[in-house]
């Protein structure tokens, strides 16, 4: 019979795709698998090549969702469950219901009281990649694992359609995405215009992609192309299946540390991405994992003189100063 194991990330886009490949290391003759993931993100697993079992928890609606995942534990009996992020309440549930295996990072409180086989891990050192971290909880469970970190890559599935191409008359163009959920540094609005133009100039089509949440990185970069003839402005205008294929058929994607620069690299897309020298946004954590991946960071005046932000940008005692102003692509 085979184990039932639970994966638990309630998280984000880019940590979600930075966690889910862990699964592909699990023999399916052995291990069946079943994860846990923040309501919203379901589109992510059904349009993934992979095909995962799946329910979806609301972190800001803690009861019904405490109920809901109760009712899995009780009904599946799990052999083991890993608790990548989530939660006191989660590894609560995972504790009551008596798991034999409950894995996680040793960390907040909870995992102290409610998990059996924790591990210490500084991520915010940043020392690995995130995927390396979480694959090393799996390690728990499995043991040491025969494989090359490298090939173990998200990917989606080719777009059925493309509609949306066809909707707003692309053909040959570049996606610019320059707005996240500012839980990192960005590139400046200015330089997003200047890259944009020397696009333009080069004789190619951008689009600009984003959400109504992006509005505050895009307001300059709106009212200088809103209206370019050479430039087709989509923020708010597609659903997560039209974002994927306008990402799919694009020449390549440019954007900061967000859940698109992973959703492409996931596309095997060639992503150009952003990323601030601060150790906790650091891309040797949490670079988009793919085959065409470029990273771009600042050009440091001083190479010997490390960025002094373990945690935030400390531009007032930093001998960088505006360093993300330094990247060029």
């Amino acid at each position: 019979m085979k184990k039932k194991i639970l994966l638990v990330r309630l998280d984000k886009i880019g940590d979600l795709i930075c966690t889910l490949p862990v699964d592909q290391v699990l023999d399916e003759a052995v291990y069946d698998v079943t994860w846990v993931i923040q309501k919203g993100l379901n589109k992510i697993l059904d349009l993934g090549e992979k095909n995962r079992k799946y329910i979806e928890l609301d972190k800001n609606q803690i009861s019904e969702s405490r109920e809901k995942l109760s009712q899995l534990l009780s009904k599946e009996k799990f052999d083991a469950a890993i608790s990548f992020q989530c939660p006191w309440w989660v590894n609560f549930e995972i504790f009551k219901a008596r798991i034999p295996k409950r894995i996680g990072v040793l960390s907040q409180w909870h995992s102290f009281l409610f998990l059996n086989q924790g591990l210490r891990q500084k991520r915010s050192e940043a020392l690995q990649h995130e995927f390396d971290y979480n694959l090393d909880l799996v390690k728990k469970l499995t043991g040491p694992l025969p494989v090359k970190n490298n090939d173990i890559l998200f990917k989606f599935k080719k777009p059925h359609s493309s509609e949306v191409i066809q909707k707003f008359n692309l053909s040959q163009y570049v996606v610019v995405h320059p707005g996240m959920m500012g839980s990192a540094l960005n590139w400046p609005q200015h330089k997003y215009i200047e890259y944009i133009q020397t696009l333009i100039q080069q004789g190619h089509h951008v689009v600009i992609t984003g959400t109504d949440a992006d509005t505050p990185y895009l307001l300059k970069i709106r009212s200088e192309f809103e209206n370019h003839s050479h430039v087709t402005w989509l923020q708010s205008k597609l659903n997560f299946e039209e974002l994927i294929q306008v990402l799919y058929y694009s020449e390549k994607v440019v954007a900061p540390s967000t859940g698109v620069a992973h959703i492409a690299a996931a596309l095997d897309k060639e992503v150009h991405a952003i990323f601030s020298p601060i150790r906790v946004h650091h891309p040797r954590r949490w670079s988009p994992r793919g085959r065409q991946v470029h990273i771009h960071l600042p050009v440091m005046p001083n190479q010997e003189i490390p960025c002094p932000g373990p945690r935030t940008c400390k531009i007032k005692n930093c001998a960088h100063k505006n360093c993300m102003e330094n990247i060029n692509l």
